[in-house]
C-alpha cells in the first residue's frame, strides 16, 4: 500500500505544479521599522525619512545570508565586501567566487566608490537549494557601511549609461533566464512586509488582477534623468470626492517615485494651502507644531486634533484617465509612544546656493505605494496601474470578482480529488480481494468435502 500512497502524493503534487509560473520570481521583503520609543518629536522625522526595505539572498559556497536594500534611485546591483561576522559578503569564504574583470570600477552614483565586477552562486529562493551563477559588483568602498548591498531598480538604458547595463539586477535575472521580462511590482502585504515581484504583468500570473483594468503610460525624460516619474495634469485638494469644490494646487507638474522615502515630498504651494486651510489655527492653539530643520518643513499634531478634517490630496493623470486619491489615513502616522499624529508630507526648503531649484515637482514615497498597485517596465519605460482595484479600494471584493474558475471552485476540485483518491483506494481494495478470492474458494471446497451432509446431525426438522 505504501507504493500506492506515494503515487497519490505524486498525483497531487503534479496537479499543483500545473499552476506554477515560469519566468516570474517573488522576493519577500521586510521594512526596517525605526525605534520611535523615547524619541523627541523633533527627532521622529529624521528617523522616518529613510524607508529601508531589505530582501535576503544567500550568496556563495556555504551560503552567506546577505541583506540587500531596494533602491529606486540606483540602477546598480552590488554586494558589499566584509568580514564573516557582519551583514556583508566575505568573498574569501566562498570557493566559487570569481573576479570577472581585473580592474577597479568607480561610480559617481549609488554611493559606491570602489568595486570589482564579480560572480558567484546566488540562491534566489530561501526554501530551494537551486543556485545560479550570477554577476554582480563587489563593493570594496561605499559610503554606506551598514548595508549588505543594493538592488537598484532605476533605469539604466539611457544612451550615456549603456556600459553599466551588465551591473543591473533585472538585466542579470533576464540573462540567467529567471524572468520573462523587465516588469517589477512592489506589493505591500502589511505595514512592514511585502513582495518584490519581477518578470511579468500581474494579470498574467495572478487572477486577482484583471487585464481589462490595467493601464500604462510612457515615462518622459530630459538631460541624464533616469528616475521613475510621471506627469500629472492636475493636483488638487478637496473634501472627499467633491471635486467641484476643489482647490487647484498645480497644473502640469512632475512627480518622482521613490520607494526609499517614508514620506511624500510636497511643494511650497501645497504647504501654504495646508497651513491656511487646516494647520494654522491648530498651530496658534499649540495643538499642532512646525519643524524647520533647514532642509525641510514638517508638521505634527496632538491626538485631540481631528486629523480627519485634513482635505484629501488628488493627482490626476490624463494619459491614464485616472485620479489618485490620498486621504488623512494615507498622509498621517500616529506614533503610539508619544501620542502625536505626524503628517507624512515634508516640504523642501530652497538653499541659497541652489540656483536651479525647482519647487514644481513632487516625490511620491511609501504612502502611495501602500495604497496603489504600480507596475514598472524598465525595458519600455512605462509605468502601469490597476485602476479598478484602486477605484473600489476594496481588495476583497475585487479579488472575488477577478478570481479564475479554478479559484472560485477550489473546494469542489478538492472534493473531486478526494473522491478520486477514495475511488482509487476502493478499487485497489476490490482488486486485492478478487485476487485472493480463488484461494478462499478452494479452501471452502475442501471444507465442504469434509462435511457430511447425509448425517442426521446436519438436518433440521420443522414441526408444524
Amino acid at each position: 500500500m505504501v507504493k500506492y500512497q506515494n503515487f497519490f502524493i505524486y498525483f497531487i503534487l503534479l496537479f499543483e505544479s500545473i499552476f506554477n509560473q515560469n519566468g516570474i520570481i517573488k522576493f519577500p521583503f521586510i521594512k526596517e521599522l525605526p525605534n520611535l520609543n523615547e524619541v523627541s518629536p523633533k527627532d521622529v522625522f529624521p528617523k522616518m525619512v529613510t524607508n529601508i526595505i531589505n530582501i535576503d539572498l544567500r550568496v556563495g559556497t556555504n551560503p552567506q545570508n546577505i541583506k540587500l536594500r531596494l533602491d529606486f534611485e540606483s540602477y546598480i546591483f552590488y554586494i558589499n565586501e566584509g568580514t564573516s561576522d557582519s551583514i556583508k559578503f566575505n568573498s574569501k569564504n566562498s570557493k566559487t567566487y570569481q573576479k570577472m574583470e581585473d580592474r577597479y570600477l568607480i561610480f559617481d552614483l549609488s554611493k559606491l566608490n570602489r568595486a570589482i565586477f564579480s560572480s558567484d552562486y546566488i540562491y534566489y529562493n530561501k526554501n530551494d537549494d537551486k543556485k545560479y551563477n550570477t554577476s554582480f559588483l563587489l563593493g570594496l568602498k561605499t559610503e554606506e557601511e551598514n548595508i549588505g548591498g543594493i538592488i537598484g531598480l532605476n533605469l539604466d538604458d539611457n544612451i550615456q549609461f549603456n556600459k553599466y547595463s551588465k551591473y543591473n539586477f533585472l538585466n542579470e535575472l533576464k540573462r540567467i533566464e529567471l524572468i520573462n521580462d523587465y516588469y517589477f511590482t512592489i506589493n505591500y502585504q502589511s505595514n512592514s512586509t511585502g513582495n518584490l515581484i519581477i518578470g511579468d504583468l500581474p494579470h498574467n500570473y495572478d487572477n486577482n488582477y484583471n487585464k481589462e483594468y490595467y493601464k500604462d503610460i510612457y515615462v518622459d525624460f530630459w538631460r541624464n534623468d533616469l528616475t521613475w516619474k510621471t506627469k500629472f495634469n492636475e493636483v488638487d485638494i478637496a473634501d472627499g470626492k467633491k471635486l467641484e469644490n476643489k482647490i487647484e494646487i498645480h497644473r502640469f507638474t512632475y512627480a518622482y517615485f521613490k520607494l526609499e522615502n517614508s514620506f511624500i515630498e510636497g511643494t511650497e504651494i501645497y504647504r501654504i494651502n495646508l497651513l491656511n486651510i487646516f494647520l494654522k489655527e491648530q498651530i496658534d492653539k499649540n495643538l499642532c507644531f512646525e519643524i524647520n530643520n533647514k532642509f525641510y518643513y514638517s508638521y505634527y499634531c496632538k491626538k485631540e486634533v481631528d486629523i480627519s478634517k485634513m482635505k484629501n490630496l488628488y493627482f490626476y493623470n490624463k494619459d491614464l484617465d485616472y485620479t489618485f486619491e490620498l486621504t488623512y489615513k494615507d498622509l498621517c502616522y500616529f506614533n503610539e509612544y508619544d501620542g502625536y499624529n505626524y503628517i507624512l508630507v515634508i516640504f523642501r526648503i530652497q538653499s541659497d546656493d541652489d540656483e536651479e531649484y525647482n519647487d514644481e515637482f513632487w516625490v511620491l514615497g511609501e504612502p502611495i505605494f501602500k495604497k496603489y498597485q504600480f507596475v514598472f517596465n524598465k525595458n519600455s519605460k512605462r509605468i502601469g496601474i490597476y485602476t479598478k482595484f484602486d477605484e473600489n479600494n476594496d481588495k476583497e471584493d475585487n479579488n472575488i470578482n477577478n478570481q479564475s474558475w479554478i479559484q472560485k471552485n477550489k473546494w469542489y476540485l478538492i472534493l473531486i480529488i478526494l473522491l478520486f483518491i477514495s475511488i482509487c483506494g476502493l478499487g485497489i481494495m476490490i482488486f486485492i480481494f478478487l485476487r485472493n478470492k480463488p484461494k478462499r474458494k478452494t479452501k471452502a471446497n475442501e471444507l465442504d468435502d469434509e462435511y457430511d451432509y447425509s448425517s442426521g446431525r446436519n438436518n433440521f426438522i420443522v414441526n408444524d
